[in-house]
């Protein structure tokens, strides 16, 4: 199994200034794809949003 990330751009990078960074959401279901097409399937993930990550706490 393949899973590809999205690149970073300006927000992350806006975000890095804050000290905060964005979460990989990795979409549902990935057991039943897996067993379906087997290990040779290529998930596509997303970033979480700009303005959820500017005001989520930091970590610590």
């Amino acid at each position: 199994m393949t899973i590809k990330l999205p690149p970073e751009n300006i927000f992350d990078t806006i975000l890095k200034v804050f000290g905060k960074e964005r979460k990989v959401i990795v979409p549902d279901g990935i057991d039943e794809i897996y067993k379906e097409k087997g290990p040779y399937v290529q998930i596509k993930t997303r970033r979480e949003g700009f303005l959820k990550a500017l005001f989520r706490k930091k970590k610590s």
